[in-house]
């Protein structure tokens, strides 16, 4: 447990550098190897535990950036992206002295995913499967923020619950070229199964108003999803 406990705190820090090292030892002979970058549109899909507190699906969006090393079929890099499984919004006074002032109160359930990737792919074919493993990150979190009707920037903000847990799973994917062939633009979708360790959480109505007090209704379990991906990558 202290192992994992060390991990969850030190991974943000290594997944920057890994990602930074990265990009600089290969800027100087990018022509010479395999890079994928791209960018995708996500829907998560809570599974075992998790389904039994949270029924809906979480949408949001992310991206990638894999290395091919050497000519071999191996790739290695970094996926990050998040999703709302859950939000809410209403107008309230501002205050019980100016009741006519109203401003909009929004709360949303978020999950940062962030994991170091191995991909398995042929380096050779216009349309090209490919196979997955991860490991890294989930971290879920809610926040509630006050908004004005006359700005796009929140007037306060709190994080009403945070956890992290410890998040590794595969998956598959297929992608199909929409521009340059073997190299170029590339459609690109997958499915993955991850799983994740046990975090604290609230789902939409999980934060109450008990006689002016904010009452939070704690959810825990283990944060198992499958994840449906479609999104561009550029191969290069």
């Amino acid at each position: 447990m202290k192992a994992i406990s060390l991990f969850i705190t030190k991974a943000p820090n290594v997944i920057s550098a890994l990602f930074l090292a990265l990009l600089i030892g290969g800027a100087a002979n990018i022509h010479a190897q395999g890079y994928q970058v791209g960018g995708y549109f996500t829907t998560v899909s809570p599974q075992g535990e998790f389904s039994d507190n949270v029924t809906n699906n979480g949408y949001g969006g992310g991206g990638l950036f894999l290395k091919r090393i050497g000519p071999s079929p191996i790739l290695i890099g970094l996926d990050a992206g998040g999703v709302v499984y859950g939000s809410d919004s209403h107008l309230e006074p501002i205050s019980t002295t100016i009741p006519n002032l109203l401003v909009r109160v929004r709360t949303s359930n978020n999950i940062l995913l962030a994991h170091f990737l191995t991909r398995i792919q042929s380096r050779k074919g216009g349309v090209r499967p490919y196979a997955d493993g991860l490991i890294g990150l989930k971290h879920l979190f809610t926040r509630t923020t006050i908004n004005s009707d006359f700005s796009s920037e929140p007037i306060a903000g709190i994080t009403d619950l945070s956890d992290t847990s410890l998040s590794y799973g595969f998956g598959g994917g297929l992608q199909i070229p929409l521009v340059g062939g073997e190299s170029g633009i590339m459609l690109d979708g997958n499915v993955r199964y991850l799983r994740g360790g046990r975090a604290e959480y609230l789902k939409k109505g999980s934060i109450r108003n008990v006689g002016g007090v904010a009452v939070f209704d704690v959810l825990s379990s283990r944060t198992d999803v499958v994840a449906f991906q479609i999104g561009v990558t550029f191969r290069f």
